[in-house]
This record gives C-alpha cells, sequence and structure tokens, in this order.
C-alpha cells in the first residue's frame, strides 16, 4: 500500500499524528492500571463505555493524538483495535470541521 494510500485512512492533520500501540506494557503495567494512573484518558476519547471494556479485558490498547490545524491544539482517542482508533478519529474530525 501507498504511503498515499495509507495516509488518507488517518485523519487531516497539519501538524504531528501519533499511533501509539500498548504503552502500557512499557510501563510493566496492566491496561486497567494504567488506565487508572491517568484519569484525563476515561470520559470522551472512548467510542463508547463497550469498546473501552474490551480494551481492558483484552488488555490491548491503540492510542491515536493529532493536531488538525496548529501545534497547539490537538484531538485524541482511545479504542481496542487498530481500525477502531482510526475509524474513531476520522469522525471526532468529521465532528470538529
Amino acid at each position: 500500500m501507498s504511503t498515499e494510500a495509507l495516509t488518507a485512512m488517518l485523519p487531516a492533520h497539519k501538524c504531528g499524528l501519533y499511533i501509539t500501540h500498548n504503552e502500557h506494557r512499557d510501563y510493566y503495567e496492566t491496561l486497567t492500571e494504567y488506565l487508572g494512573d491517568r484519569d484525563f484518558m476515561h470520559i470522551g476519547y472512548w467510542k463508547d463505555a463497550e469498546s473501552r471494556q474490551r480494551a481492558l479485558d483484552t488488555n490491548e490498547c491503540w492510542q491515536l493524538q493529532w493536531y488538525p490545524d496548529t501545534p497547539i491544539g490537538f484531538h485524541h482517542v482511545f479504542a481496542p483495535t487498530l481500525a477502531e482508533v482510526i475509524e474513531l478519529a476520522n469522525a471526532k474530525a468529521a465532528k470538529s470541521a
């Protein structure tokens, strides 16, 4: 797949975009422990409670953070799979446009 095709799947961003997978494992924590230490990662960043619970159940978490216009304002979303985090990011970007 070409770079252009991959980029087209991501939300528009004039500045940085970061995809992170299982960052909690870098700290030797379960996802439950990781999210428990970071209250800001709870409400509003997940599609719904069910997707968050699936991530907790599988100990798998994808994060996507992007800066649509400037290096100051960003959006951040979480999901249990890569496909879901990209879908959620694009939905959030469309609402913000």
